[in-house]
């Protein structure tokens, strides 16, 4: 294992748990400061799976029930529905104790910088800088934002600081729109306050300290929920980082898998890095678990990284999408046509809001075919029966828990809908069938009969 943050260490933890030999290669002294401090209501099921929601919470961080957002003209307090609030962390404690569950299940970490794999027929060597040199027969790289990327949109750079002196009266983030920037701040537990500048790359490449700090000042004076809050000044030099969407050409190459931000990485306006990296790693624990354990089930668990690391790089692209639009709108400018473009969700071919009437026949269509992928059932990627169309992001193995041969059998033949409601009402109920039904009627995986076989392949 190659990296000790979110992902890194939650893989590291289950392999652990799971019975394998785990290292893991940190080159950052613990409790390093780094970006990426919000983590939403969404996330404690996943903390509690990993059984490190008790450390959490009890670890003293921010908890804020919604966000201030100032996206369209009007300044709108933004309230989670989740009955408990997520937190906001200090990501250096944060990463100290996903490493010390880590440990705790016997993972063993040792702080070097890791140098390029070099794969070999049954296992994969990582040199370290130091001389010396780790093999292991499987290797996760978690190391954060190094991949090459395939679909990379315009690229984007945060410009960030951290300033003291500031008063703990509102622990809610704050995100604002502008012209040709997004800014997004929050207090943090030691009360320090993170303001963060979102800007196209080429406008700080290559700027001198002086010159980041004068822009970085200039954008922030232009924040209306930033500016009026900012008290004291910054701690040390403003710092940039890269902070474009992007998604692995190669999650999975042999032996090596890719985890985190080194799989991918998505917009920062979801506020979700941090959880899609816990999960992105707990899910590539299960991949490697399989290819270890069963062999013969390899390229299937291969095939599940990659399927998984695409569709969530896409559901974070389409969540995006929608404020990418807004600011286009709104402001009109470049920086955000180019990205409103870029990350805008690809369009099912078939996407009709009306629905047919009862006595209509519909049919499956013919663009959908059946095939073999991956699913995670309890510690192993088991292969499943999966349905592929274009609409999909990638295949489906389950709709609401249930197969989808199941759910796809009164479509072996074209029917009128009033029998296809029927036969999903024993498992979905008369609501369920109707918003199964409309579901993938607007996805236009069902469409009119007349369009052709029913049959998928």
């Amino acid at each position: 294992m190659v990296g000790g943050g979110p992902a890194g260490a939650a893989c590291a933890l289950r392999l652990a748990r799971l019975g394998h030999r785990v290292l893991l290669v940190e080159r950052a002294p613990r409790g390093r400061p780094h970006v990426g401090e919000s983590l939403p209501p969404s996330v404690l099921p996943l903390l509690q799976e990993m059984g490190v929601r008790q450390a959490v919470e009890q670890a003293g961080f921010l908890r804020p029930r919604g966000a201030l957002v100032q996206w369209d003209q009007a300044l709108q307090p933004a309230q989670h529905d989740a009955e408990e609030p997520g937190f906001q962390v200090d990501r250096g404690r944060f990463d100290a104790l996903l490493l010390q569950a880590a440990e705790a299940a016997g993972v063993q970490v040792l702080q070097a910088a890791a140098l390029p794999e070099q794969a070999g027929g049954s296992g994969v060597s990582v040199p370290l800088r130091d001389g010396r040199s780790v093999w292991a027969e499987w290797l996760v790289l978690a190391h954060g934002r190094r991949a090459p990327a395939a679909g990379e949109g315009p690229r984007t750079a945060a410009l960030y600081a951290y300033w003291d002196g500031m008063p703990q009266h509102d622990p809610r983030t704050r995100v604002e729109a502008a012209g040709e920037a997004w800014h997004w701040g929050a207090p943090l537990p030691d009360g320090s306050f993170n303001a963060t500048v979102f800007v196209d790359a080429a406008r700080c490449a290559g700027l001198r300290s002086e010159a980041r700090e004068a822009l970085y000042r200039a954008l922030v004076h232009g924040s209306s929920l930033l500016w009026g809050v900012l008290q004291g000044r910054p701690r040390g030099p403003v710092q940039v980082c890269d902070a474009t969407p992007r998604v692995s050409a190669q999650p999975v190459a042999g032996r090596v898998l890719r985890a985190g931000e080194a799989a991918f990485s998505i917009d920062a306006l979801s506020s979700q890095g941090v959880q899609a990296a816990l999960r992105s790693g707990w899910q590539a624990a299960a991949c490697v678990h399989t290819m270890a354990c069963r062999p013969g089930a390899a390229e299937v668990a291969a095939q599940f990284h990659r399927e998984q690391t695409h569709r969530a790089a896409a559901r974070h692209r389409r969540l995006a999408a929608g404020f990418h639009a807004a600011a286009a709108q709104r402001f009109g400018s470049a920086f955000w046509h180019q990205r409103a473009l870029a990350h805008a969700p690809p369009r099912a071919a078939f996407a009709s809001a009306a629905l047919p009437p009862l006595h209509a026949w519909v049919a499956l269509d013919p663009a959908a075919r059946r095939c073999t992928t991956g699913a995670l059932q309890g510690d192993f990627i088991e292969p499943t029966e999966a349905l592929v169309h274009p609409a999909l992001e990638a295949p489906v193995s389950f709709v609401g828990g249930l197969p989808i041969g199941r759910v796809l059998h009164p479509l072996r033949n074209a029917l009128p809908v009033s029998a296809l409601l029927s036969a999903w009402r024993a498992d979905w109920g008369d609501e369920g069938a109707a918003q199964l039904l409309t579901r993938l009627w607007r996805q236009g995986i069902v469409v009119p009969a007349s369009w052709g076989s029913s049959s998928p392949g």
